[in-house]
């Protein structure tokens, strides 16, 4: 496991908290991210680490190749 509880993690201009993470079909550590919207709700999403190594690298998310253009 490379990343702990609490890292944040900036995805597109927000930060993303590490929530939680387990290992995920035995083979590869899935970590849990959470974002708090302005209102107070909260979004999560699921990612693996080699998918937190990429975004760090690259300094955030694309959507699509749209996007890039």
């Amino acid at each position: 496991m490379k990343y702990k509880l609490d890292d944040m993690i900036s995805i597109n201009n927000k930060d993303w908290r590490i929530a939680e993470y387990r290992m995920g079909r035995g083979r590869e550590w899935v970590y849990t991210l959470s974002h708090e919207d302005v209102d107070g709700s909260y979004t999560t999403m699921r990612i693996n680490e080699m998918a937190i190594d990429g975004i760090t690298l690259v300094g955030g998310m694309i959507g699509s190749i749209e996007d890039v253009k």
